[in-house]
Parts: C-alpha cells; sequence; structure tokens
C-alpha cells in the first residue's frame, strides 16, 4: 500500500474537517521520514512506501484511534459558565424596575430589559461563532488586526454621532459602537505578534506608540488601564529575553513615576486645574471632599454599612447603578450574599481560563488565553475594588452585569475565543504515530 492510499484510508474515519487536516499532514510527515530511512537500507521507493505503511498497522485501528485522540473538544464547564452569568446578568436591570418601552425621541423605544436581552442574544451567538471559528488562522494576521483596530479608532473619531463626557461613540439603535471594541482585536493582535520568534523589540515599540496615542484621544483612563495591563502581561509572556523584559518593565515604571511627580508638582503649582484630579483626592480623603469629589465614595461606604446578608439595604438611588457601580447596586438590591456569589461565579471564569491556559500547547493560542484572562479580569478586579474602596472611581464595566452592548459582547468575545483555543488545543501537538499504533495493537 502507497502513503498516499494509506493516509487516505486513515482520514477516512476521522469525521471532523479541521482534524483531518492537521492529522493528514502530520501522519504524511512522518511516514516520509520513515520512507527515507527505508530506502537508505536499499529498498526501492516503491518497496519503502510499503514497509512505513505496514509499520504504522492497521489504517483501520489508528484512524479510529486519532478520531478520538483528535476530536474538537467543547468546553462544557465554561460554556455553562457563560450561559448562567448571562441569565444572571438580567438582575441588576429587573431591580431598576424600568418599563419595558419608553416614550423618547416622539416614539416609543426598547427600554433596559428589552435591549439587554438583545444584547445577550447577540453575545451567545458571538461566543459560539468564535468557537467554531478556527483561531489559528489569525496567527500570521497579527499586523492586519492592528491595523482594523487601529482604523477603528481613527474611524470612530472621524464619525462618531454620540459623545457622553468626552467620550465619543457611533450610535445605532440599541448598539453603541465604542472604543472598547478595538481591544479585542488588539488582543488577537498581540498574541500573534509576541508569538512570532523574530519579532523585534523596535517594532513593538512603535506599535505600543501608535496604539496609545490613539487611546489618549478618547477621555477614558480604564481603557488605557486595561489595554496597558494587556500589552505588558502579553509582553512579559513572550519569547523575548528576561534581559529585554527587565530594561522594558524599568523604563515604563521610570516614565510612569516621571509622570505622577510631574503631575503632583503642577497640580501644587496650580498649573493643572483642581478638577483634574480632585476624583483622586476624594478617594483619598472622601470626608473632606463629600460635596464633591468625594461624594461617591462616601455613598458606596453608606451603601456597604447599611448593605444586608439578603434582601435590600439601603434605599437611597445609586448613580451609575446599572453601568459602573452595578457591583454595588447589586449589593443595594439583593445583599452581600448573591454579590458573593456572583463574585464567585465570575471568579469561576478566570479560573477555568487559567485552567485551560496550563492545557494549550500552542504557543499563540495560550497568549490569546492569557490576553482574555488579563482583559477580563482587570475590568472585573477593578470594578468590585472601586465598588468597595480600594480603588479610585472610573467608568469600567463589571463584565456581562453591566447594561450596555459592549460589556455583554466584548466578554462574549473573549469567552469565544477561549473556546475556540480550547476546541482545537489536541490539533497543535506533535503526532506520537508509534505511541498510538503500540496502544492500539494491543
Amino acid at each position: 500500500m502507497s502513503i498516499k492510499e494509506y493516509l487516505q484510508s486513515v482520514i477516512a474515519h476521522i469525521r471532523s474537517k479541521e482534524a483531518k487536516s492537521y492529522v493528514e499532514a502530520e501522519l504524511a510527515n512522518h511516514m516520509e521520514h520513515s520512507k527515507m530511512s527505508w530506502m537508505t537500507k536499499g529498498y526501492t521507493e516503491k518497496e519503502a512506501e510499503g514497509k512505513a505503511a505496514s509499520e504504522m498497522g492497521s489504517p483501520t485501528v489508528l484512524g479510529k484511534s486519532l478520531n478520538e485522540i483528535h476530536k474538537p473538544r467543547i468546553d462544557w464547564l465554561l460554556l455553562s459558565l457563560l450561559i448562567g452569568i448571562l441569565l444572571l446578568s438580567f438582575l441588576p436591570i429587573i431591580a431598576l424596575n424600568q418599563p419595558h418601552y419608553e416614550y423618547r425621541y416622539g416614539h416609543m423605544i426598547p427600554a433596559f430589559l428589552s435591549n439587554h436581552v438583545i444584547h445577550i442574544i447577540l453575545g451567545f451567538g458571538v461566543a459560539l461563532g468564535l468557537m467554531f471559528l478556527d483561531y489559528r488562522k489569525f496567527a500570521q494576521l497579527g499586523y492586519v488586526f492592528f491595523g482594523i483596530a487601529s482604523l477603528f479608532i481613527i474611524f470612530l473619531y472621524s464619525f462618531y454621532n454620540a459623545q457622553i463626557n468626552g467620550k465619543v461613540m457611533i450610535q445605532v439603535g440599541f448598539i453603541s459602537l465604542k472604543v472598547w471594541m478595538s481591544i479585542p482585536l488588539y488582543c488577537i493582535a498581540w498574541a500573534a505578534l509576541f508569538s512570532k520568534q523574530n519579532f523585534a523589540l523596535w517594532k513593538a515599540t512603535v506599535l505600543v506608540g501608535i496604539s496609545f496615542i490613539l487611546f489618549s484621544f478618547n477621555a477614558d483612563l480604564s481603557i488605557l488601564l486595561i489595554y496597558g495591563a494587556l500589552v505588558g502581561v502579553l509582553f512579559m509572556k513572550s519569547k523575548f529575553s528576561k534581559k529585554q523584559k527587565s530594561i522594558v518593565f524599568g523604563a515604563v515604571a521610570a516614565l510612569i513615576i516621571s509622570f505622577i511627580i510631574f503631575t503632583w508638582f503642577s497640580y501644587q503649582n496650580g498649573s493643572i486645574a483642581k478638577y483634574q484630579i480632585a476624583r483622586l483626592l476624594g478617594f483619598f480623603n472622601p470626608a473632606s471632599y463629600a460635596e464633591g469629589a468625594g461624594y461617591m465614595n462616601v455613598l458606596l461606604t453608606d451603601l456597604l454599612q447599611g448593605a444586608k446578608w439578603f434582601g435590600a439595604g439601603t434605599t437611597y438611588k445609586l448613580p451609575e447603578a446599572h453601568t459602573d457601580l452595578v457591583f454595588g447596586h447589586l449589593i443595594q438590591s439583593y445583599g452581600l450574599a448573591m454579590a458573593i456569589g456572583i463574585f464567585i461565579i465570575l471568579s469561576l471564569v478566570i479560573v477555568r481560563f487559567l485552567h485551560n491556559t496550563s492545557s494549550v500547547k500552542d504557543s499563540f493560542g495560550r497568549l490569546i488565553i492569557t490576553g482574555c484572562i488579563t482583559i477580563f479580569s482587570t475590568q472585573f478586579i477593578y470594578a468590585v475594588g472601586m465598588t468597595v474602596g480600594l480603588v479610585p472611581i472610573v467608568s469600567i464595566s463589571l463584565p456581562f452585569f453591566s447594561y450596555g452592548f459592549m460589556p455583554t459582547v466584548l466578554n462574549a468575545f473573549l469567552i469565544g475565543l477561549v473556546l475556540s483555543v480550547y476546541r482545537r488545543k489536541h490539533f497543535v501537538q506533535t503526532l506520537h504515530v508509534p505511541k498510538i499504533t503500540s496502544k492500539v495493537s494491543h
């Protein structure tokens, strides 16, 4: 039997199209090496092919074995967590007790609950769609994804039709396109670039500079925080040397410290208006700024002190209850027990992400999951942290629970990427055919 005939017989027993191409390529490579080995012993090419084929054992048995080993997987635990979180994400909106429709702009339009249903359907669809999309096709498209993300930001700045507190967006019905949408695209871009052996440090520096300049035009420090964390973590997990990482880390730390010192002295000299750092001062000393920048911190402190384990606590209206301070809204509306339960469920998503990272052999796949962990956990930890008074209040969403198109779809996109990597985690390992053959022969 020739190598071609043997391969066709083996892959006939493999159901997955993705697995078929992978197994065929790996098996062909292995058999070609075996063939060359037999030819060096004096066998003709046809005889060597027959020897290589017989050496592999029964193609039927091997094909069935490889079909089981390389069958695409579904991370049912992560998918179940996603479904559970999407169902629980209705809780903050239900507590608001808003009507299904409201009268605005001269006609009736869907209100929070109706819009959230659409957000969830879209988010779940995005997650499932990405799961079935082969993430490995993105591995050579790092610059392409970087360009798409950068052009999207430029397009947003050029053609936005809505603006809130300096943050531009394109509003299309119930969908708001914001700068946040570029973050997962940059995640794929940096994962692809940092997984390359020949990616130069100077190129990374130039691209980081370009992207930070683009983000700086948007009045949203939370995006800079998350994007900075994303690039920093992926860089530390990249294939650059420890020396290069140490130099870059030291330079960035020096820049941050210099900026803080410059900002503080500028404030002391009166060259920076008080409102520019008033929120920070309100965080450190909320009682002295209770009528201004410290008001929200005082409000959250009172909320936590008046919270019950079960059921509603304080009754005053919490600003931004459905968006930035949704975790405080959950505590106020349902009690500490419910909030802790939601905290645990969101933490389990991160734990599952970490578990998947350890089981993936492909460097690009590991970096994608690492990037998703960074984006998801930075939002999650900061949103909870500012509710309990550990960090200053900024505009940042609690994944899935904050109302809006982006908090739901963006984080569903992250879970979809992780599901895609998990589904194909066996496709990038070396095909140990002799071991499989020996196992089958028993």
